[in-house]
């Protein structure tokens, strides 16, 4: 009999049935996923290894597949080689892995075999890694701090060989908000650095149809002593070129300073042995020519161009480009990356290509002399990187926020090429690079010693950063029988991967190991802490794995006696009750 002040309320068989087929739903969509991870598509590669790259692609293993190591706990994408050359240049790979599927990001290295070898810890998000020299030493630089929109502020790093930041580099804000950019961190020759930066500031946009009184993000970029912070150059794009000169469009940018209109939008910049700057904007599809005095000598593309194409159109109808960069300033050969798209509303080309451009400034004529094109003609919305490899003589691009790598040969044919997620899914930014490199001058010495975890009975082994290791020794201690404590030899496996492991199970005599990572003359570079040999703690997961088991199968089993007592229920309801005050 129902309590007194109280309504009864009953649920209905329809809403019974229909809770049943949601959670008959919701099973059957999990069981299905775990067919298709765990069992279709294994035995789709199995019957067929080349299907393995398709489906990569495609998404069926996320939008950036990883793994997760034992012994140090890092991730790292799990990669995917679409097309090899064994001709293809054998130097690292420098990476800033950001994005929404993407497991712990941060600056990482991989060697030539897609291998990790570093990844840096405890950044805000990143952007530019690369060797760079200073003073006559070489350095990992990279950009570190807070995203917001298409630009960043923050500041710029400098690590030696063994990891530890040496150098801190900033932008001078001369009594503004300037802090330093995401897209730009360039060691000169002459040991300073040049760097981007944004600010917001107003602008009479009357020109494009706004208001006189509106805001703009301004972009600019300045050159600083390294060693003591000196500002030694800047020049900013609106006191050289007029807002309508811009190609981006944004409906409600400019009006007031919250949504300010980014209409230059500088994005790398480079410097000549003559001291001349060479910059490039997206926005305006230009790149330009900067004097010491910070007056334009000469602007390739845009509204303003001065060069005349003598490819057809091949070499000026570049678009929303990026990483402009001299070659050979002598011969006046340059490359970039060529977007073609500045997101969904400015699509200008079918795909995203690397350009190689001889200008002859003199007269005023520029030749397309290669373009590069990825396998699959990615075409995509954002940053993106061409660099030139002297010892190979391969040019290697990174395709920026589609998760792309690609080796081509000088004349542009594809050598290699690997994803790092799925290509497809790049509008949803589930993996993305702003640039990529490639350099074999580096040589990572970590202090942090190498780490080693044991777990049923494997011992997996890492260093994080360390270039120099060819194999690893497992020694065993602990026997018992020394009254100081002793390590003997056990075992020797050569490195090939960033994680290696040694089976315990026939070495149970010894309590405790380490492991010392061998360089290439044998030597020892360094030793693992000790690891202890886990106790029997694992029979009590076991038994818990039981009793949970049990437990569960016993709440279906109440469950399913329940439903059935309750399946002639009259159709007023069944005792599914809930009391409410009246």
């Amino acid at each position: 009999m129902p309590l007194m002040g109280h309504r009864r309320f009953e649920m209905k068989p329809f809403a019974i049935r229909l809770l049943l087929w949601a959670v008959v739903a919701v099973a059957s969509a999990f069981v299905l996923y775990l067919t298709i991870s765990y069992a279709a598509i294994p035995l789709l590669i199995w019957l067929s290894p080349t299907l393995n790259p398709t489906l990569y692609d495609l998404g069926f293993y996320g939008g950036s597949p990883s793994q997760t190591y034992i012994s140090n706990g890092l991730s790292s994408p799990r990669v995917s080689i679409s097309k090899y050359d064994p001709n293809c240049d054998k130097g690292y790979t420098f990476l800033n892995y950001n994005g929404g599927s993407m497991p712990n990001p941060g600056p990482a290295i991989l060697d030539s075999n897609s291998e990790l070898v570093w990844k840096g810890q405890n950044f805000d998000v990143t952007t530019n890694l690369k060797v760079q020299s200073y003073m006559g030493q070489q350095y990992l630089t990279f950009w570190s701090g807070k995203k917001g929109g298409t630009m960043g502020k923050g500041v710029y790093y400098m690590l030696d060989s063994s990891y530890e930041i040496k150098h801190t580099v900033a932008a001078v804000a001369r009594g503004s908000d300037i802090e330093g950019d995401l897209h730009e961190f360039k060691i000169t020759k002459d040991n300073t650095a040049l760097l981007t930066f944004y600010n917001i500031t107003p602008a009479d946009l009357s020109s494009l149809g706004k208001w006189k009184n509106g805001w703009v993000t301004d972009s600019g970029f300045q050159e600083v002593d390294i060693a003591t912070g000196e500002l030694l150059f800047e020049w900013k794009a609106s006191e050289h070129f007029q807002v309508n000169e811009t190609f981006m469009t944004h409906p409600f940018g400019g009006y007031i300073k919250s949504i300010p209109f980014d209409f230059f939008h500088i994005n790398s910049v480079d410097k000549d042995s003559k001291g001349n700057y060479l910059i490039s904007s997206r926005h305006t599809h230009t790149v330009t020519c900067i004097s010491p005095d910070g007056e334009i000598m000469w602007i390739l593309g845009g509204q303003r161009n001065q060069f005349k194409d003598l490819s057809g159109g091949d070499a000026l109808n570049f678009r929303w480009q990026h990483d402009a960069r001299w070659l050979d300033e002598q011969e006046g050969i340059l490359t970039l990356f060529d977007n073609k798209e500045g997101g969904p509303l400015h699509v200008d080309g079918p795909y995203s290509r690397a350009l190689m451009l001889q200008l002859d400034i003199a007269n005023r004529t520029v030749t397309l002399l290669h373009s590069y094109i990825s396998q699959y003609q990615t075409r995509t919305p954002s940053q993106g990187s061409a660099q030139y490899l002297p010892d190979s003589r391969h040019v290697f691009v990174g395709f920026g926020h589609s998760p792309v790598l690609s080796e081509f040969s000088l004349d542009g044919t594809l050598l290699c090429e690997v994803h790092y997620g799925a290509p497809w899914l790049h509008v949803f930014t589930t993996a993305v690079s702003y640039r990529a490199y490639r350099s074999a001058d580096w040589v990572g010495e970590p202090r942090q010693p190498p780490a080693a975890t044991i777990l049923d009975d494997i011992l997996y082994v890492s260093w994080n950063g360390a270039t120099e290791v060819v194999a690893w020794v497992l020694q065993g201690g602990g026997t018992g029988e020394q009254e100081e404590e002793e390590w003997t030899d056990l075992d020797f496996i050569d490195k090939q991967f960033f994680e290696e492991s040694f089976d315990l199970s026939q070495l149970s005599q010894y309590s405790q190991f380490r492991v010392g990572a061998l360089g290439r003359e044998g030597q020892i570079l360094g030793y693992s802490d000790i690891a202890p040999r886990e106790s029997s703690g694992s029979w009590w997961g076991f038994l818990l794995a039981v009793f949970l088991w049990g437990l569960a199968s016993k709440m279906a089993w109440m469950g399913y006696k329940w439903f059935s007592q309750h399946k002639g229920a009259s159709k007023r309801g069944v005792s599914w009750v809930v009391w409410k005050k009246s």
